[in-house]
């Protein structure tokens, strides 16, 4: 549905947004380290993204509801979705090497200014205790991957759906909504019931405005790219100040 561009009105024109079969092929290798990653670091059958990434939890949750467990699951989810949300986007099935390539540094701008917004603030989210830097990169790029997979992709789509395509509510009142809702169940995640992180009010506000900009990426620019911008951000904030 992100794909569709009928008038001129459309909020987010086709010729912006990043093909899902480009973005599959960006974080396809990103999907793979942390899948060898958690082979690699597993030494007492707890995976390191399973364990600590609330969002990939939240998926095997899901899939458990219909029977279909499996620590391979989140990933292929992504590929399913990414697929079927090119084939009905019926765009041609031919990868774009500069689109895909150009992800790669996008995602490093897009995280700049999530950075500054970090330094200005000083409302840094907390740290991941990991062991070595395969854990981290680990737990960075799987939290990017997975917690837009579900409070970007899955949830504004699926707001989206209801409220422009059901309920008929403007498309663009409808994807601002989306955003802000997206952004504060993104923020309240990390907290109980669902995380184990204490609520504390500055960090929340940060992953509150982070979430908002992430959307927006999301909507302008598409799954891959706010995907990549939040992997960034997480490897940039870990590699420097942890």
């Amino acid at each position: 549905m992100f794909g569709a561009s009928k008038t001129t009105k459309d909020i987010q024109p086709r010729a912006i947004l990043a093909k899902p079969l480009d973005s599959l092929v960006f974080l396809l290798p990103l999907i793979l380290f942390c899948e060898v990653a958690a082979l690699a670091i597993d030494t007492t059958g707890i995976r390191v993204t399973e364990d600590r990434v609330v969002a990939y939890q939240l998926l095997q949750i899901f899939f458990n509801l219909f029977g279909v467990g499996g620590t391979l699951m989140p990933g292929l989810a992504v590929v399913a979705i990414l697929l079927a949300t090119h084939f009905a986007s019926r765009q041609p099935w031919r990868i774009e090497r500069r689109s895909v390539l150009w992800m790669y540094v996008e995602s490093l701008a897009w995280a700049a200014p999530l950075l500054a917004m970090n330094q200005f603030t000083r409302m840094t989210a907390t740290q991941w205790p990991v062991d070595s830097w395969l854990t981290g990169a680990a737990l960075c790029i799987g939290a990017g991957i997975y917690e837009e997979l579900v409070f970007r992709l899955a949830l504004i789509s699926l707001i989206v759906i209801v409220g422009a395509d059901l309920l008929r509510f403007s498309q663009g009142s409808t994807l601002v909504a989306a955003t802000l809702v997206s952004a504060m169940l993104f923020a309240l995640h990390h907290h109980p019931p669902f995380g184990a992180e204490p609520f504390n009010a500055f960090r929340f506000t940060f992953r509150a405005l982070a979430g908002v900009y992430l959307g927006t990426i999301f909507v302008f620019r598409g799954y891959g790219p706010a995907a990549g911008a939040h992997i960034a951000y997480n490897l940039l904030i870990v590699g420097l100040f942890s």
